[in-house]
This record gives C-alpha cells, structure tokens and sequence, in this order.
C-alpha cells in the first residue's frame, strides 16, 4: 500500500499517466488541389483560386485542410468523403470559407493503415447559382463605364503579356495628370432574397499599385452612397483570382439597389504611371 501510495505521489508531481491508450496506425489522404470544370457559354472563365479542402466523413467535419493537403485518418476500409472547395473571401488569409456556389465533390477511398491515398476532387458551379452580370472584355462594348467623377476613361489592352486569357483585357491607368480613376457597373442590380443569398464577385486582376472594389447603393428615393468594400495591394508580376463577398454589405440595405464600383487612385511612389488590368468579372449569387 505504501508502494502504490509512492507511485500516485511521483505522478501527481510529474504528470505522468498510469495508462497509455493505444492510438493506432493513421491511415493517410493526399488531396493536391481542386479540378473546376465549367462551360465557357455557361460560366465564363474556368479560373480559380481555390486555396483549402473541407473534409466531411458521415456528415461530419473532419477538417480544413490548406492545398495541398496531406493528413492523416484514424480508420481503415472503404470509406466515403465529401469535400468542399475553400476560398479566402475578400483576399483576406483569415477569413477562409467553403465557397458557396461551386459543387461539392464525393470520394470514396479504401484506406489502409500507414499508407496514402491520393484524391483529386473536380467541381463545377452549381445549377442553382445565377450569374447577374459577366464581362471578359471580348466584346466590341463594355458594361462597365467611367463615372462622372473619373479623370480618365476605360481602356482595353490586346497585348498578350496585359491579358489573362482570350484576346483582351481591361485596362486602367492613373498618373499625376489623371490621378482618379473610377468605373461603374452599367446596370444597377438587386439580389433576390432580401439580402439573405451570398453575393459574390469573382474577379482576375495583375496592378502595379493598389485598387478598390466597392458598392453604389441607390436608396429608394435616389440617394447615392459609395461604399468601398476591399483594397487589392500591388501585384505587378502575377494575375490573381479573388472571390468578393458582396453578402454583409446588401444585408444592411435590403430592397435596394447596387452598381459595382472600381477605384484607383494614383500613387506617386510606385511609378510615373500606375496600372491595372482586369479581367473575367462575374456576379453571381
């Protein structure tokens, strides 16, 4: 008794366990990065940027993974999985979320212990999605316009190092001579839904200096207030792709209406002359 007593004492000092479970041989799961399948006449561009998996097991939330995602699962046999395509909203790395209009992909894999499954999930939109507006910048005309407060106009590039896919690009460019640049959406839109369905903008980009996205919003009486949504920092080198989540915003006003609004501002110490170019705009919700 004296023994055992000696023992309990030397554990509650040191922490240490009586008993040790044994917790097994992880079986494992490789899931490089996400496949969007879309119909171009449909959906537009198939660009993504598609930065973490969800992974569901029997409904239930295994975990979030960053791409490309190795993980481990404590189970072996056949087992069937759901995964979710995660996005960072607004560009911002702490505000990551399953995105709401692509599908969800289903896998079903035999596991066994200590070794790796590699999985490949392909997505597409889905049938319940609506794209409001869509503008690649192929056509003759734009459904974008400078507003009366713009120093400048819109341009259009059909230089292959300016443009993302296709044959052009939108092109802005704000200098010390014109140093206020900003676009709106020709036509004024209202979600269904009162403010309750995601609203998103999808958009492809490369800038030499900072730009804004933001809102127009029309009251009832004809009231105009511009709220500026996010700012997306130089990226002179490469195109981006980001997933604008208009939602919080339109649930503030609800029953009124929107035109998307595009902001630059030039800065003197980034260059004489600082650009941007845009392309593949898609609302949807």
């Amino acid at each position: 008794m004296t023994r055992i007593r000696a023992i309990l004492f030397l554990c509650v000092l040191t922490g240490c366990s009586l008993y040790t479970a044994d917790k097994g041989i992880p079986s494992y799961i490789y899931i490089p990065d996400f496949t969007l399948e879309t119909i171009y006449a449909e959906h537009g561009s198939g660009s993504s940027n598609i930065k973490d998996v969800w992974v569901f097991i029997d409904s239930d939330l295994q975990g979030v993974y960053p791409l490309p995602a190795h993980f481990p699962i404590l189970r072996e046999g056949q087992i069937d999985m759901a995964l979710s395509a995660g996005v960072l909203l607004n560009g911002i790395s702490a505000t990551r979320a399953i995105y709401p209009f692509y599908t969800q992909a289903a896998a079903s894999v035999d596991l066994w212990a200590g070794q790796t499954d590699t999985v490949r999930p392909e997505v597409t939109y889905r049938t319940s999605a609506q794209f409001a507006w869509m503008e690649d910048f192929e056509g003759q005309g734009f459904s974008l316009r400078s507003s009366p407060s713009s120093d400048t106009t819109i341009g259009r590039s059909d230089n292959p190092l300016e443009v993302f896919e296709g044959a052009r690009s939108m092109y802005i460019g704000v200098d010390a001579r014109a140093p206020y640049f900003q676009a709106e959406g020709i036509q004024a839109f209202s979600p269904p839904g009162v403010g309750l369905l995601p609203v998103f903008l999808e958009i492809n980009y490369r800038n030499t200096q900072a730009f804004e996205i933001g809102l127009q919003i029309i009251g009832p009486t004809g009231s105009i207030t511009d709220l500026p949504i996010v700012v997306f920092a130089p990226s002179p080198q490469e195109w981006k792709k980001q997933y604008v989540n208009f939602s919080p915003f339109l649930q503030r006003t609800p029953g009124y209406t929107y035109r998307i609004l595009i902001t630059a501002r030039h800065e003197p110490t980034l260059g004489a002359i600082g650009s941007v170019w845009l392309d593949n705009l898609k609302l949807l919700w």
